[in-house]
């Protein structure tokens, strides 16, 4: 008979709402092991050791709690299509970002970052007339590239195999003082995923509300916080001096407290800065350093395609 068939019986009966059959979602496994008594008898003693679901259930409120669109819920670097060189370029460039980012997440490097950029903005495409902005559209495209596909099966990737390691502080009583100490732990990696238009416009409206400031405290602390921001379409929302200073805020202090952004935007550098603001980009592109890429090619979508 196996050990793990000799559970206590709160474990091995199940309920018709049990998701674990292994714990009887306690989280626990209990199992008889032998122990050496001081006195040199063996005895058994039950044992308990955490069940395999306690992870997976960790990974699947991490993977609810990241924002990962629905519609990218299949997005994987396997089925991501390399048919041009803008795509082949953004491909390796985030495969050689995600090998170094077990080093990048220590959080000791301030050029963390990863961003996928325009050659040409859209706002300038726009500022354009009538053929010289008909053919700048076709010359300079920046959609269809399959950025946002690369982004969430970076953030999937860092789910599913990062771990990081917090410091926590605790007060320990000892001859009637109390000491700081520390105590370390690893945890999985946070992710937050987060499209610009959608995220400014709830900031913006949360801002405004009359619950105090909780929600917009909230969603603000966790932009700032998380330990790894992907930004879709950064520089999308319209602009205004309150967005530009939101942009700042969550941008000056993830750069201060080294925490990585990965991010796409269809602007270039120049006005993707008219869009978040001068100190907001000059952040932002200083923590990307040499992963900072520039591209533009044919739109997958014209092609028949589906990559987003």
């Amino acid at each position: 008979m196996s050990k793990q068939s000799e559970n206590s019986n709160s474990q091995t009966e199940h309920s018709e709402d049990t998701k674990c059959t292994a714990c009887n979602d306690t989280g626990l496994i209990i199992e008889k092991k032998e122990q050496k008594q001081p006195n040199g008898k063996v005895v058994l003693k039950d044992l308990g050791r955490p069940c395999h679901c306690v992870q997976k259930r960790a990974l699947k409120k991490a993977f609810k709690n990241s924002l990962i669109p629905d519609e990218f819920k299949n997005a994987r670097f396997d089925n991501y299509e390399t048919n041009s060189d803008a795509q082949e370029t953004l491909f390796n460039a985030i495969k050689e970002y995600l090998k170094d980012f077990p080093e990048i997440i220590k959080g000791e490097s301030e050029q963390n970052s990863l961003g996928f950029i325009a050659a040409f903005g859209e706002t300038r495409i726009r500022s354009l007339q009538g053929e010289a902005k008909y053919q700048a559209k076709a010359d300079h495209n920046n959609f269809g590239l399959g950025k946002t596909h690369l982004q969430m099966a970076a953030a999937k990737w860092i789910l599913n195999r990062i771990r990081v390691r917090d410091d926590i502080e605790m007060n320990v009583k000892s001859n009637a003082d109390f000491l700081d100490t520390k105590s370390k732990f690893d945890r999985g990696c946070q992710v937050l995923c987060v499209s610009d238009i959608t995220f400014m416009d709830d900031l913006t409206s949360a801002k405004m509300a009359g619950d105090g400031g909780g929600t917009f405290k909230n969603l603000l602390h966790n932009a700032i916080n998380v330990d790894v921001l992907v930004w879709d379409d950064l520089g999308k929302a319209k602009y205004s001096e309150s967005k530009e200073g939101l942009y700042y805020q969550i941008i000056n202090e993830r750069y201060l407290h080294k925490r990585p952004i990965i991010f796409s935007s269809n602007e270039d550098k120049g006005t993707l800065s008219e869009k978040i603001g001068y100190a907001a980009s000059s952040r932002l592109l200083g923590m990307c350093g040499d992963r900072l890429y520039a591209v533009e090619g044919e739109d997958y979508r014209m092609r028949g395609g589906v990559q987003l």
